[in-house]
């Protein structure tokens, strides 16, 4: 009688969990809590119970996957670990309104906690890859709505790929919606996401084989402005190779339009092991050099390097305005001779010293404005202090020619020369530098720069310029084994 009794007093909360579970999945006419609650208190640890398990049919689970919105958001509320949890089929709560198409309690979901767009599920997808598959061809606007309250309320959710290395934009090719897909490709450009289009799935294919490969006309006309058109997947063919394959006129001929190239037709690919045998060069022995620079480099000592540069850049600049001899003064009564009065405003010290204080000065202050040029980020408002860098250098120079001594003009000029070639080569190497990184690397200021360049490039020029890419790539390469993601500046 003992053991029967105990038996049952084990079994209530699985009772109650049951009755919780058929109640969430039901709700009742007003969609009321005042349940939910009756069985709470009469089982305070219930809903702990189940988050016991790894993987578990919470209550969350039951009221999302039936439409039942109130009680969903009430139950995330006393135990947001419910939306992170997977069922035992693989599916989040949110997940299982997507599938269920109930879009209102799937947004409700969302404006709770935005990151449980990025919670992976069965294949490894995410519900917004869920919410993209949804769109299938005549789908009514709700699905196109909730797939676009996804991308806007979570951006970082596009970077999620399933377990095939699939984003969201190789989910939209297959499709068949247009909508969709400029969807997608809209919100791409709004947000400067255009490198996701360079992600390749377990295949090796990008977006662009994709929408090759569905015969998806819409988005291949939107990525050829706006993706790498001549990316080749793990079988070596480029999109141009598949739309041949498949006999697609049309494709090819827009594919050629923009430029692209079959497989065979472009350099071929340096494997992992080949770069690792290739011999190094003075150029990438430089560039490992200056990502050594940059690596040491940190927030506080930039700050630091800055402050120095500006203070020897004042100096110098104040030290050539108000030489230690002073300068000469015009007469006031207007009766100096011409000599005098050409002489007027000129620096006033001997030829010995004119050539050992103004080359140093003006050394001291080149190299100051060259290493702020190098230490600036390169950030659009920043690039307008280089240009006021560039500004200032130019009168410096020109105030030190103009109060040089007629004899030691000479000087001044040579002087003058060196230090403005100086200053604009490092400023034009600056701006390669960020057109350079750009070109492989996006830049959120610089965001169609990649693939206007290589597209360029591989519509214009010849082999030349496909193995001057592949330098560039092999420089790229050497960076990346120094610095981190996200280092560059």
């Amino acid at each position: 009688m003992s053991e029967s009794s105990d038996q049952t007093q084990e079994n209530k909360p699985t009772y109650a969990m049951r009755e919780l579970i058929l109640y969430s999945s039901r709700g009742d006419n007003n969609n009321e809590t005042s349940r939910l609650y009756s069985i709470i208190e009469q089982h305070p640890q219930i809903l702990n119970e189940f988050d016991k398990d790894p993987f578990a049919q919470t209550p969350l689970h039951a009221a999302a996957g039936s439409g039942q919105t109130r009680l969903a958001i009430e139950l995330l509320n006393l135990m947001p670990s419910f939306g992170r949890k997977l069922n035992p089929q693989g599916f989040s709560p949110l997940h299982l309104a997507l599938i269920g198409r109930h879009h209102r309690t799937a947004l409700a979901i969302l404006r709770f906690d935005k990151e449980l767009v990025r919670v992976k599920g069965k294949d490894g997808n995410t519900p917004l890859h869920c919410a993209a598959g949804q769109c299938v061809k005549g789908c009514d606007g709700d699905d196109l709505e909730v797939l676009a309250s996804f991308l806007l309320e979570c951006p970082d959710s596009v970077k999620e790929l399933n377990n095939r290395f699939q984003s969201v934009v190789h989910v939209v090719m297959g499709i068949d919606n247009c909508a969709a897909v400029r969807l997608v490709l809209n919100w791409v450009v709004r947000v400067a996401r255009e490198a996701v289009l360079g992600w390749k799935d377990e295949d090796g294919n990008t977006p662009l084989h994709l929408a090759v490969q569905h015969g998806c006309q819409e988005g291949l006309k939107i990525m050829v402005r706006i993706a790498h058109i001549n990316k080749r997947n793990s079988e070596m063919k480029t999109p141009l190779d598949i739309a041949e394959e498949t006999a697609s006129v049309s494709m090819a001929k827009v594919l050629k339009a923009a430029g692209a190239k079959r497989g065979n037709h472009l350099r071929r690919k340096t494997t992992a092991a080949g770069y690792m045998h290739s011999p190094t060069n003075i150029l990438e022995s430089g560039l490992r050099s200056f990502c050594f620079m940059l690596r040491d480099l940190t927030l506080d000592m930039r700050n630091v390097v800055l402050v120095v540069a500006v203070l020897i850049a004042t100096a110098s600049y104040t030290a050539v305005l108000q030489p230690p001899g002073g300068v000469s003064q015009a007469d006031a009564g207007g009766t100096a001779s011409n000599a005098t009065a050409a002489a007027a405003g000129k620096m006033v010290m001997t030829k010995e010293d004119y050539e050992l204080f103004v080359p140093a000065a003006t050394a001291a202050f080149t190299l100051s404005v060259v290493m702020i040029i190098f230490v600036l980020h390169g950030r659009p408002y920043n690039l307008i202090l280089h240009g006021s860098l560039i500004f200032l250098a130019y009168s410096y120079l020109a105030a030190m020619r103009f109060m040089s001594p007629e004899e030691d003009r000479a000087v001044a000029k040579f002087t003058f020369i060196l230090s403005w070639t100086v200053i604009v080569a490092a400023f034009a190497l600056k701006i390669m530098y960020y057109f350079a990184k750009a070109l492989f690397e996006d830049s959120w200021w610089l965001p169609s720069c990649t693939v206007v360049v290589s597209n360029f490039c591989h519509r214009v020029g010849g082999r030349t310029t496909q193995d001057g890419i592949s330098f560039l790539k092999k420089l790229r390469k050497q960076c990346k084994l120094i610095l981190p993601s996200g280092k560059y500046f």
